[in-house]
């Protein structure tokens, strides 16, 4: 089947921003920029809109209600629509720190849905975030339990590892509590991004893990150190060995309430564009109506309130996640901060792609990609969601 995506205004990093129309078969891009006229070819006028490359999150905890530690497969796929309804053509579903059994719960849970589902081919993997983390003070403990918080051990990483079956793609850890750096090269040598995450530590421990194999950090500047003062010592921290190891990726929650636009401007200035990508970093309450709910586990994860537009813990005393879907992080990006639409594209689109290995087919509008797209208004509303050709969900 062919289809042709006319009048669209294709966002392409690099390129001129004008129409050019989009030839999709078999559903993949097979021309940018033809004015051939294809018999029995479906037509879609994009009626002057953009056309971004389907965006593709790889730190999302849930939504539309569900999260992916609810230990369903039926929450995997209510929280997998609801984001591709917004525009999310992939995404890594991503556990939160939990005891072992829950963890390999979430594993086995995802499998059964990957196995099953229409969706599980958006889906290319998982994420771990945790439960080897930095209870150390409450920035760094963030709405995680400190409680489940502990220092990795050969026996349960390897445990782990058997049970994900090679669908591992990131797992998130402090440094500091890797101090024999076990974790950190087992997943250099599995070939699992290894993230710098719900910290304390100074610049020379994230340097250590950095040397090890760690090479992105989760939701930069969010419970993660910078400059700061430990037992009367002026110390830098994950912030400024980041910006100092120029292949380290560093990833920003867009949802307008974590980050203030200088702080992304300054990371675009100094990493650029291919090292810095946008995620939503949603809980259960992203795409829907709810005023509070839970983050983690429908029975026992952590009570979550929505307040200013965010979510927060109960007391208020920490962020608890987002509740965003990437539409709204495009729109924060290109109409709230001012960002061109070619950076949108590249944060929310072909850096996490090149960023998974998945930028042979995903992330760019270009000949030979699989045909993800999202179709926007000029204010960034979408339209329409494209995957692999095909009419998806929208909104």
């Amino acid at each position: 089947m062919t289809t042709v995506i006319k009048n669209a205004c294709p966002v392409i990093p690099g390129a001129d921003l004008c129409k050019r129309d989009i030839v999709i078969k078999d559903g993949v891009i097979a021309a940018v920029g033809t004015d051939d006229i294809l018999e029995d070819a479906q037509i879609i006028d994009a009626n002057d809109c953009y056309v971004f490359p389907g965006f593709i999150d790889e730190h999302v905890h849930g939504g539309g209600g569900a999260d992916f530690m609810d230990a369903s497969p039926e929450g995997f796929e209510i929280a997998v629509k609801a984001h591709l309804a917004h525009g999310t053509t992939q995404l890594l579903p991503t556990a939160m720190t939990a005891s072992q059994n829950d963890l390999l719960a979430f594993v086995e849970n995802f499998k059964k849905f990957k196995a099953k589902s229409k969706y599980g081919k958006n889906t290319p993997g998982i994420h771990l975030e945790g439960p080897y983390f930095s209870g150390a003070n409450a920035k760094s403990t963030g709405a995680q339990k400190n409680e489940l918080m502990r220092a990795p051990t050969e026996e349960e990483i390897d445990t782990i590892l058997q049970a994900t079956d090679g669908f591992l793609m990131r797992w998130d850890a402090a440094p500091e509590v890797d101090e024999k750096g076990i974790f950190a090269k087992k997943m250099k040598e599995n070939n699992i991004i290894c993230s710098m995450a719900h910290s304390a530590a100074t610049s020379e421990q994230a340097q250590k893990g950095i040397d090890n194999g760690f090479s992105h950090v989760t939701h930069f500047y969010n419970a993660v150190t910078t400059y700061h003062k430990k037992d009367q010592t002026v110390c830098a921290g994950i912030v400024e060995a980041a910006y100092l190891n120029k292949d380290v990726f560093v990833e920003f929650i867009c949802d307008g309430k974590h980050i203030p636009r200088d702080i992304m401007r300054l990371a675009l200035m100094i990493k650029g564009e291919a090292q810095v990508l946008g995620i939503t970093d949603a809980m259960r309450i992203a795409s829907t109506d709810l005023q509070s709910g839970k983050l983690g586990n429908k029975d026992i994860g952590t009570d979550v309130i929505v307040d200013d537009g965010v979510a927060k813990l109960p007391d208020k005393s920490s962020f608890a996640g987002s509740i965003a879907t990437m539409d709204v992080c495009l729109r924060v990006l290109c109409r709230d901060y001012g960002f061109d639409v070619r950076t949108a594209a590249a944060m929310l689109s072909q850096t996490p792609a090149q960023h998974l290995k998945l930028s042979d087919k995903k992330g760019r509008i270009a000949v030979g990609m699989d045909a993800d797209l999202v179709i926007t208004d000029k204010n960034f509303n979408v339209k329409l969601v494209i995957f692999e050709g095909k009419d998806a969900l929208c909104v």
